[in-house]
C-alpha cells in the first residue's frame, strides 16, 4: 500500500540526569501497510497506568502487537486509502479517534453509519465498528486507546472481536 501522507513527527520531552526538561526524541515515525487495509505507525505506548516516567526508554522500539493492550495506552496514527472499508471489529479498550484530514464514516453492528469530517472526535467505548472512506482522497485519524475492562451486558463480556492479532501489528523490530 502506497504512502497517504507525510511520516508523522513525534516529538517526546524527558528529564536530563539534573532534571531539567529536554527533547529526548525527535523523528518521523514510519506509517506502514498492515493486512488491515490501512497504513499504522504507533508514536507511543505505555504498559502500565499511571505511567512511569522516572527513566526513558523508547516503547515504540518494541513492536505493538495488538489494536489496545490491557495496562496502559496506544497512541496510534491510521492513515485509511480512498474508496476502503476495514474490518469490522472491537477492542477492550476506551478510544478516542480524532479525525485529522479526510472524511471517513463510522459503521456501527446496529446498522447506524456516523460520517466524520476533519477535527471530529469519536469516542469508541468497546463498540463493534468499522471504518470506510468512501471519498477519493486519503483518510488520517489520530487515535488513543487506553485500557478499559471488557463491557459486561447482560452477564455477557463483550470481547475483543473482528481481527487477528497479527495482521494489526506494527512498528517496533520485527
Amino acid at each position: 500500500m502506497a504512502q497517504m501522507f507525510p511520516d508523522p513527527r513525534r516529538i517526546v520531552t524527558g528529564h536530563s540526569a539534573e532534571g531539567k526538561a529536554i527533547v529526548v526524541a525527535d523523528t518521523p515515525i514510519p506509517c506502514e501497510p498492515v493486512s488491515a487495509k490501512a497504513n499504522f505507525a504507533v508514536l507511543y505506548e505505555t504498559h502500565d497506568f499511571p505511567a512511569n516516567l522516572d527513566e526513558w526508554v523508547d516503547p515504540i522500539n518494541t513492536r505493538t502487537k495488538d489494536l489496545a493492550n490491557d495496562q496502559g495506552i496506544v497512541l496510534r496514527v491510521v492513515d485509511i486509502p480512498a474508496n476502503t472499508e476495514t474490518m469490522f471489529h472491537r477492542t477492550e479498550s476506551l478510544d478516542f479517534g480524532i479525525l485529522h484530514k479526510g472524511q471517513v464514516t463510522c459503521h456501527l453492528d446496529d446498522g447506524v453509519r456516523i460520517d466524520m469530517k476533519e477535527g471530529d472526535v469519536c469516542v469508541q467505548r468497546a463498540t463493534i465498528h468499522g471504518w470506510t472512506n468512501y471519498s477519493d482522497q486519503p483518510a488520517r485519524i489520530y487515535f488513543i486507546l487506553t485500557a478499559a475492562h471488557p463491557v459486561k451486558i447482560g452477564g455477557k463480556l463483550l470481547t475483543t472481536t473482528g481481527f487477528a492479532k497479527e495482521d494489526v501489528e506494527s512498528g517496533g523490530n520485527h
